[in-house]
């Protein structure tokens, strides 16, 4: 007979001798320490390697290289351990885990039965049995079961992803049997099988939702898939088919693939799997760089602020359109040439400007180098023994077959192998003439700033600049070379005239050949540059060249941030891999599981193409005729068609409302008109690099796509472009939603955190938190942080405050920021804690401003009470903190509680001497609050925002949406087509038209994840009521949109507000599509006339071409069509098409107007007195 022993794992035994009637089997002894190591070993053994080896870091250890052979299928078990003496602990924790299972594996049923007794769990649920004359003992054993196997569940819950050794099956059996054991103790010695099995069954389906339930345990891995729902997982929203979705939702994947996916392009607008058990991810290589986008900003604002105080008048401006701008840019345009040219400041406030510019550079200049990417010896060297290392690894498995036997996948792990050994040999040749450091600055340079030629002023201006570099190069004939030993290195160059005049050709060639000249190299280290010595290859200084050069420091900056920041964090979040290394080493995660050599390369070029997204180098040849031709067509379009986009966009409190709740969104509007809440959400939403549309000229991006966003461009469509989505209110309607929800978004994250960390928040709340990049450890962290409360009850974070100021204790008193209104007789009381609500009020400003000054810690006035300790108090905001603690004593500790009585002056002194000795103790033993808090929160900040006030993210879009196409080879290859250098497998094609059917879809396709999945995942609040108002406001939008609604059917009234209020998100767009293009084509309305187009459509040919085509070919077929008719001796009607067809003519406070005027030219040029007269 053979039987499955539930106290083992799942697979078959024999039958035990002692149910034969033999002894040989383990004593009862040896059987219940199986059984209590079985269950609690792991658990223990878990907790022990945690605090042994917590800070343990062996240098140059990699565990997947150091598994033992015997132990090799628990491999995924193993590889976190971080030296070979954890990794011998956990070898030796598994082997005695083998042996306890052996050991119960040979114990008799009668036997694993009788130690039960001795696990005290089994008996938690007997006072649940509660015999009496109403129950039978029958009864009574079956509750105890019950309340047993559900104790067991919970703890299995716990021990089983500890247990390296366990399944899921032998999980469930544990629990079933469960019932068994506690029925026994409660009183029933035997069990219908069938009860038994179905308590098993039961326990196995319900295994994974128990496991969800609890907190989720370190060691865990995180899965990246994008969580279960009816809508995520339906063809409906699969087939808006993007890079992300179908490496996500992909099962063939390996989870480490995704995870990459995720780790460079992951933006926070999808719920994720892991994120349902509480498990966050670190943030991606997109959110961090889009936080550097604060950089800038504010480098920008504390110049204009010297700008305003250097000329006495200040600086006007209003949600950043700011007066004088061009008097600004101007001044310090010229301070920045004087900076480069190494002049001196002509005053206090010139100099105080270069130092601002030349620090922003320095902390760039700093993290870079440390990070690597200009070229240190140090690096490389670092560099050679990773790739010694990969060689060696992949060339043992190669010889072992252990990356597959074929031919295919040979071939792949040989080309990695043939790689890395190419950049052995290069890097190598570089290294014996680098420096230790490496330079930190391009050659002849005095202070660092980026080179952006200007290719249109050098185009106009070829002579000067080539007389320029033939100067230069005649005086320094060297060059950074490859020599011919094979070193890199200086290298004598001819001197003769014509060979110098030869080389200044070739270099301006060169340099308006450049496809982006916001490159992070060819900026850097210019064009040419010593791949390995970060040398410019045209080492002239800047100062000679700065006429040729993009000056306005504002935009360089700019441009700067926009290119280096996402290959900085790409380098920081890889180890200093670039994308071709991160890429070579998922090859070798798919073939180990397996996958076929086409779908790897689907997944590779879905990878690449989301890192050159975030990268901002999609786009080769930007400057290529189809690009120019489809940016003049969507500009043309949009400057026409969008001139109600700010209307269409007061749907969105909707959106805020579903995110933070109505009862307090409608709190926080009320908020907005008492205090200064907006105006801090703002700064919060402003240092998290969010609601800058107005400052970067981007708000357009909303709604279009645009890829050429060249961040250096400012001609004149740039700025009509600029100007047009000012007036039609989309720039400053998305300014004022931003600050709105980076004020409310400030409060949900802090009143999240704090619940979460007193075990009071939801599921909801929990998953919400853990999708923005926040678990338990770091809501501790942020709850603990000196943020503030309003006088209405919002968080509001302040994170300025929070660098290197410590952490506070929990308190259960709510703390109040802002004036306190209560005084003393005439005495203002700027601090103090109320008992009788259990709330500390403090007035932070007050302290800083006015107590600072007065320094009254050092000569306290009441009497008896002793100065504070000396280096406790050194700044205005150390002053706030030690305040703020003294009343968190005082909620804490009473005067009676350390025996003082407050009615005596003695008693009153020595409590407050109390208070301020503990407040003291407290600040010094209190951990401070580490920058990578800040980050977190303003990540999530930021995530947030943008994930509401909606704009398309790489992660939203297809590939198309790029003017982007990939043709697999087998297809290609019949066209004569090549494979493309990076994309392996594919040849792809790169045309600005492809684009433009998707130049109006950026916030739909944004609207299918953040809204439409959102909604289904269950991560917004008030869900119908939200819907609802969303319904309401689509239709308000109707009647601003359309003054005669009131003539359409309900029907279409209904329809058009559900369209307008975002809910359906890209599926209302293809709907009124379709709709539209049957009517174009001659065909029926496709709801049968129940409902009709958005705009009246007739049959015509060319409006079916261009629905299909997009707006950018429909605008030219209207302003076409509008020509012709002109021409043809249709004067007064084609007049009217053309002119309202025209940029800025259909601006909401405009149409109108325009609307009656052409109306009466074309009466007046048609009529009789007109051209028909003719």
């Amino acid at each position: 007979m053979n039987m499955k022993n539930a106290l083992t794992d799942s697979r078959v035994i024999e039958a035990a001798p002692e149910m034969l009637g033999t002894r040989s089997g383990p004593s009862i002894a040896d059987t219940a320490g199986a059984s209590l190591s079985y269950k609690y070993a792991p658990l223990m053994n878990r907790a022990t390697e945690k605090s042994r080896f917590h800070n343990v870091v062996e240098e140059g250890f990699v565990a997947s290289d150091n598994i033992p052979e015997d132990l090799m299928q628990y491999g995924t078990s193993m590889v976190r351990a971080k030296s070979q003496a954890q990794m011998d602990f956990i070898a030796s924790s598994l082997r005695k885990g083998q042996g306890t299972r052996e050991t119960l594996s040979r114990s008799g049923f009668v036997t694993s039965m009788a130690v039960e007794v001795f696990d005290p769990v089994n008996w938690i649920a007997l006072p649940f049995a509660s015999v009496n004359r109403l129950r039978s003992v029958g009864s009574a054993a079956a509750r105890t079961g019950a309340g047993t196997a559900a104790i067991v569940s919970a703890q299995e819950a716990i021990r089983a992803p500890l247990d390296a050794l366990g399944t899921t099956s032998e999980t469930a059996m544990n629990i079933g049997s469960a019932f068994l054991i506690g029925s026994a103790i409660g009183g029933v010695a035997r069990v219908p099988a069938a009860r038994r099995i179905k308590a098993q069954k039961s326990a196995e389906q319900e295994i994974q939702k128990l496991r969800e339930a609890i907190e989720p345990i370190d060691g865990v891995e995180f899965d990246p898939n994008i969580a279960d729902s009816m809508f995520t997982n339906s063809w409906l929203y699969k087939g808006v088919t993007t890079p992300m979705k179908r490496t996500l939702q992909n099962p063939d994947i390996p989870n480490e693939v995704k995870l990459t996916m995720l780790e460079i392009a992951n933006d926070a607008g999808i719920l994720l799997a892991g994120n349902k058990v509480g498990q966050a991810l670190k943030n991606s290589v997109f959110q961090n760089a889009k936080l550097r986008e604060a950089e800038w900003v504010g480098t920008n604002d504390d110049l204009t602020r010297i700008w305003g105080e250097s000329h006495g008048k200040g600086v006007t401006q209003v949600m950043d359109r700011m007066y004088g701008r061009a008097e600004y840019e101007d001044w310090l345009t010229s301070v920045d040439r004087k900076a480069m040219s190494g002049e001196k400041a002509a005053n206090d406030y010139e100099a105080q400007a270069m130092e601002r510019l030349n620090a922003f550079y320095a902390s760039w200049e700093k993290r870079l180098n440390d990070q690597g990417m200009f070229g240190n010896k140090g690096f490389f060297l670092k560099d050679v023994a990773r790739r010694e290392t990969i060689v060696t690894d992949l060339q043992a498995q190669l010889d072992g077959v252990g990356v597959g036997s074929t031919t295919t996948n040979r071939r792949k792990i040989q080309s990695i192998i043939d790689k890395n050994k190419a950049k052995i040999a290069d890097r190598k040749a570089a290294i014996a003439d680098m420096d230790e450091s490496g330079p930190t600055l391009p050659s002849n340079e005095e202070v660092f700033r980026p080179r952006y030629w200007d290719k249109t002023y050098i185009s106009n201006n070829r002579e000067a600049l080539e007389d320029i570099l033939f100067d230069w190069f005649s005086a320094n004939p060297t060059a950074y070379n490859k020599r011919a030993d094979g070193q890199y290195g200086k290298t004598e160059l001819s001197t003769r005239p014509e060979d110098v005049r030869g080389r200044a050709v070739f270099a301006v060639d060169s340099i308006l050949g450049l496809k982006d000249v916001t490159d992070f190299d060819v900026a850097s280290f210019g064009h040419g540059k010593s791949k390995h010595m970060k040398h410019r290859g045209i080492d002239i200084p800047n100062k000679l060249v700065l006429d040729f050069i993009h000056n306005n420091p504002v935009a360089v900056m700019k441009a700067y941030t926009a290119r280096t920041a996402p290959k900085y964090e790409f380098a920081k979040q890889f180890g200093n891999k670039n994308i071709d290394d991160v890429l070579d080493e998922k090859v070798i995660q798919m073939v180990k599981s397996g996958m076929k050599e086409d779908d790897i390369n689907a997944v590779l070029k879905d990878i690449r193409h989301m890192h050159d997204r975030v990268a901002g180098t999609v786009l080769r040849e930007p400057d290529a005729m189809n690009q120019t031709t489809a940016r003049l067509m969507r500009s043309a379009a949009q400057l026409n068609y969008l001139g109600s986009a700010g209307i269409s966009t007061i749907t969105e409190p909707a959106k805020i409302m579903m995110e933070h709740g109505i009862g307090k969104s409608m709190r926080g509007l009320l908020g907005v008109l008492k205090d200064e809440q907006l105006k801090l959400g703002a700064k919060e939403a402003r240092m998290a690099g969010e609601a800058l549309e107005m400052l970067m000229g981007n708000a357009h991006l909303r709604l279009v796509e645009d890829m050429g966003n060249n961040p250096l461009r400012a001609d004149f469509l740039d700025k009509a472009t600029d100007a047009f989505f000012t007036l039609n209110g989309l720039g400053p309607i998305t300014r004022l939603f931003k600050d709105f929800d980076g004020m409310m978004r400030s409060h949900t994250l802090i009143d999240y955190s704090v619940r979460l960390t007193q075990g009071k928040a939801s599921k909801m709340e929990t998953e919400y938190l853990a999708r923005y990049g926040i678990d338990v450890d770091i809501a501790k962290k942020i709850a603990a942080a000196p943020h503030q409360k309003s006088q209405t009850g919002f968080y509001l974070a302040n994170t300025e405050a929070w660098t290197d100021t410590i952490e506070f204790p929990a308190t259960t008193a709510d703390v109040v920021t802002g004036p306190t209104k209560s005084f003393d007789g005439d005495r203002y009381k700027p601090a103090f804690y109320r008992k009788s609500d259990n709330t500390i009020y403090i007035d932070e400003d007050y302290i800083r401003d006015v107590m600072w000054a007065d320094r009254g810690w050092e000569n306290p006035r009441v009497e008896g009470v002793t100065p504070i300790e000396k280096g406790i108090i050194n700044s205005p905001n150390d002053y706030v903190t030690f305040i703020k603690m003294h009343e968190i004593m005082h909620t804490i500790h009473s005067a009676k509680s350390l025996g003082f009585d407050k009615r005596t002056k003695v008693g009153k002194a020595g409590y407050e001497n109390a208070i301020n000795d503990l407040a003291t103790a407290e600040i010094k033993k209190q951990a401070r609050v580490s920058p990578d808090t800040v980050k977190s929160f303003r990540n999530a900040l930021s995530s947030g925002i943008a994930n509401t006030i909606l704009m398309g993210t790489p992660a939203d879009k297809p590939i198309i949406t790029d003017g982007v196409v990939y043709i697999p080879m087998r297809v290609a290859s019949k066209f004569g087509m090549k494979e493309d250098a990076k994309f392996t497998g594919y040849a792809r094609i790169e045309n600005g038209l492809l684009g433009l059917p998707f130049q109006f879809y950026s916030y739909a396709l944004a609207a299918t994840n953040k809204t439409t999945a959102a909604m289904a995942h269950g991560q917004l609040k008030n869900q119908y009521l939200g819907t609802a108002i969303a319904m309401g406001l689509g239709y308000m939008t109707l009647q601003l949109k359309t003054p005669n609604y009131i003539e359409m059917e309900y029907s279409d009234q209904f329809a058009r507000s559900f369209d307008y209020s975002g809910v359906a998100a890209i599926y209302s767009d293809l709907f009124y599509t379709a709709m539209s293009t049957s009517l174009a084509l001659g065909g029926p309305n496709i709801t049968g006339d129940v409902l009709a187009p958005r705009y009246p459509q007739k049959p015509d040919a060319i409006d079916a071409a261009t629905g299909l085509l997009g707006a950018g070919p429909s605008i030219t077929a209207d302003l076409t069509r509008g020509a012709w008719d002109m021409v043809s001796g249709d004067v007064g009607g084609g007049s009217k098409d053309f002119i309202r067809s025209l940029p800025y003519m259909r601006l909401w406070f405009l149409k109108g107007f325009v609307n009656n005027m052409t109306n009466a030219m074309e009466t007046e040029l048609d009529g009789p007195s007109g051209f028909k007269r003719y």
